[in-house]
């Protein structure tokens, strides 16, 4: 994954950032108080997501029924995100332009393979952080 820094206004607020040759508009996480996230490629780093409404699965299903796989962008940060659920526990969705763990986690196996519609109020990006669960937990 080659991630691009483009421009950004500061810690927190919009930046634009390419995504193996995409644009996306996102939430910088990466500058600091002090320091705007200089343009240029950027290493370790991974996207995440906030949704402000519950999710519904059943209803997340139902919403892609012609099983897509993209991120739709809404204004600004705001995106609708179609894509398929590849792994439990934690939640991952695959968007098809990138992979994102979902913040809901399921252990619902009939999730697995589903092909689902994601609200995404604000797409974030961050520093990459090393997984919070053992790794024989998988």
């Amino acid at each position: 994954m080659e991630v691009r820094m483009e421009t950004t206004a500061g810690l927190g607020k919009a930046a634009e950032v390419w995504l193996n040759g995409n644009l996306l508009t996102v939430c910088d996480n990466l500058s600091t108080a002090g320091q705007r996230c200089p343009p240029g490629l950027l290493d370790r780093v991974e996207f995440t997501y906030v949704c402000n409404e519950a999710r519904d699965w059943p209803q997340a299903i139902a919403d892609n029924p012609a099983h897509r796989r993209i991120l739709h962008s809404v204004k600004g940060w705001a995106y609708e995100g179609f894509g398929r659920v590849v792994s439990l526990m934690p939640t991952v969705i695959d968007f098809g332009l990138l992979k994102m763990e979902d913040p809901n986690w399921t252990s619902d196996e009939s999730l697995l393979g589903a092909y689902v519609r994601i609200p995404i109020d604000r797409l974030e990006l961050r520093n990459a952080r090393e997984p919070d669960w053992p790794t024989n937990a998988r």
